[in-house]
């Protein structure tokens, strides 16, 4: 792909990276954002697929500047590293993605967090769920917000993207995929409402450049294969998911999402009835960026729970 084909990054995706930075964490390099006050508690953000940290970057800004917010790129996402070396299983597994997120709490100090995860993330989240609840955690969750997410993966629909990543070895390609590509990753994925934004298109562009940097477009098809990973950890995450007892949980979800389809929500629901669920009937896969001020409001809502 000719850098000639590349849009200029938005304004608000170089804001974003602007403020961040990278670390070590367990001898990977680590992108994050933490811009609040170095308090041991925070919003802790588990992004998904094939999204990074700046789908949140809303969603961030309207919590605002008085509480932590800590969001982190996953390995192979954003900012953070991409190797192109190795298989899925020496790379990018959701294990070793739990590992990082556990790590980067540990360096930060953070004591006690409300959990927010999405996607992909959703599962990285109820890994993590599952280690507080066999004290093996560095941090106690005080609430868990679950946003849409196929940990239910017998319920699940593919999107063809995924099915043709599925089908092959879980390797890096060896060239960058086109922009054109990238962004048919993410469109369809968004409601007719968000479709119809001003922003939209800039929007697309964002999550695009966030996949494409540092040849992160060779290795997202690799990371697809998480999904196999899910059927291997159903038994672990689905109990996770229906019997948490530790902390209150909560579960925000557009009604429009076309692969974590809305029947997840309400089996969710049906199988652990103290959970909290709200349905976004005018959003599709991406809360965060299509609703952001309204996950914000539910975020802020549950900063004083216990």
């Amino acid at each position: 792909m000719s850098d000639a084909a590349i849009p200029e990054v938005p304004a608000k995706l170089q804001k974003w990276r602007s403020e961040g930075q990278t670390v070590d964490v367990m001898g990977k390099q680590i992108w994050y954002h933490d811009p609040g006050p170095k308090t041991d508690d925070a919003v802790f953000i588990v992004h998904g697929y094939p999204g990074s940290s700046w789908d949140f970057q809303g969603v961030v800004d309207r919590i605002g500047p008085d509480t932590r917010t800590v969001v982190m790129d996953m390995r192979g996402f954003g900012l953070s590293e991409k190797p192109l070396d190795g298989s899925y299983q020496e790379r990018y597994t959701l294990q070793l993605q739990a590992d990082l997120y556990e790590g980067l709490a540990y360096q930060l100090g953070l004591k006690t967090i409300i959990l927010v995860a999405h996607d992909m993330g959703q599962t990285v989240g109820l890994e993590l769920m599952a280690r507080f609840e066999e004290g093996r955690t560095p941090f106690r969750i005080r609430h868990a917000i679950l946003l849409d997410g196929s940990t239910l993966i017998d319920m699940i629909k593919p999107t063809p993207f995924q099915l043709e990543a599925l089908n092959k070895p879980a390797v890096a390609l060896p060239q960058d995929m086109s922009w054109s590509d990238i962004e048919a990753m993410f469109h369809g994925s968004f409601s007719k409402e968000s479709a119809a934004r001003p922003d939209y298109q800039d929007i697309l562009t964002s999550m695009s450049h966030q996949v494409h940097h540092d040849h992160g477009s060779r290795v997202i098809g690799q990371i697809v294969h998480y999904l196999k990973e899910r059927k291997e950890g159903f038994d672990r995450w689905s109990r996770t998911l229906f019997t948490f007892e530790h902390a209150p949980m909560t579960l925000i979800w557009g009604e429009q999402d076309p692969v974590a389809v809305i029947a997840m929500a309400d089996r969710i629901k049906k199988e652990r009835p103290v959970t909290d669920l709200y349905k976004y009937p005018d959003c599709a896969h991406w809360p965060s960026i299509e609703y952001p001020d309204r996950l914000g409001d539910a975020v802020i809502a549950r900063l004083g729970s216990v």
